[in-house]
């Protein structure tokens, strides 16, 4: 009769690369699945598996997950989904922008934020009803939603060692990973728009949150994310300031008497750093006769060499 597996459940924390290396160093055979929100280490010998999560989910989020996935089972989406399978890339990808890369202070900078942007980018590709739209919104705070939805993106990264060495890697199956691609450029689409049509009065974008330079052509851009399919809200903003850096342009702000921060790269800095570092890792991948990576390798894997011992 078959071992029955133990599961011991634990927190995933800033400890986890050094336990991680602690159980590779033991030299037995083990399955190590990395993930955003959870991870775990499979001791195959003993039949043990080591649960690794950020946090336990509420009962409310996994019901909006399931309640979500009930809808993109209707029959009337089938060519929604199909048509969006063969076009999203995950490459195509864009979570930020910028205008003018200068140092400078604004006066009247104000920020326009769409409301439930992922949730409502799901809604306006007809991929869930209005029923479920609705519960999210009322009954989810705003890290429920965007755990719920991003749910959808899960994807696991399979290391499989033996004797303190990577003797296979593969990735979980994520069958709904493209409908979370089709959300992140529903979402850049309308994004970007807006901020080449207000050319002179854009500073950057950051996801969902868009920064202008005055609060008068708020409105109109507010007027233009409505009539997309996006509600929003305009956000009043003091003592904004820009500063270049070589690798970021770095906002800092005030809202609402709190002090914020946003870093957004500079793509050609952060396009060369991401070159030096494949050519670090496709090295000694090739010592470990691994197959080479690429750009959009390392951007899809944050990649797991960044918690295994390289050298």
């Amino acid at each position: 009769m078959a071992k029955r597996q133990k599961v011991v459940k634990c927190k995933l924390n800033r400890k986890f690369p050094e336990l991680l290396d602690s159980f590779i160093e033991l030299g037995t055979p083990l399955e190590v699945g990395l993930g955003k929100y959870s991870s775990y280490i499979y001791e195959i010998n003993s039949n043990t598996k080591y649960k690794f999560l950020t946090k336990l989910q509420t009962k409310k989020t996994f019901i909006g997950y399931v309640k979500i996935l009930k809808d993109l089972k209707r029959d009337e989406i089938d060519v929604v989904l199909s048509d969006l399978k063969d076009s999203i890339k995950e490459k195509n990808n864009t979570y930020f922008d910028y205008g003018k890369a200068e140092t400078k202070d604004y006066e009247n900078a104000v920020c326009v934020d769409l409301n439930s942007a992922y949730l409502q980018a799901l809604y306006n590709l007809t991929l869930i009803t209005k029923d479920t739209k609705d519960w999210i919104e009322n009954y989810l705070t705003k890290t429920e939603r965007l755990v719920c939805v991003g749910m959808l993106a899960k994807q696991k990264e399979i290391l499989i060692f033996n004797n303190n060495e990577i003797i296979e890697e593969k990735k979980e199956d994520a069958k709904n990973r493209f409908i979370f691609n089709a959300v992140i450029q529903e979402v850049a689409s309308v994004m970007n728009k807006v901020s080449s049509d207000h050319v002179n009065d854009f500073i950057a974008y950051w996801v969902d949150g868009i920064y202008l330079k005055n609060e008068w052509i708020a409105f109109d851009i507010a007027d233009q994310f409505e009539k997309a399919g996006f509600p929003c809200k305009i956000e009043y903003l003091d003592d904004f300031k820009a500063k270049m850096t070589y690798s970021h342009m770095t906002y800092q702000y005030v809202k609402e008497g709190k002090f914020k921060k946003l870093d957004i790269p500079i793509r050609a800095v952060h396009d060369s750093r991401k070159k030096g570092i494949i050519s670090v890792i496709n090295s000694k991948r090739l010592q470990k006769r691994l197959p080479k990576i690429d750009e959009n390798d390392l951007t899809k894997r944050k990649y797991s060499q960044g918690i295994i011992d390289l050298n």
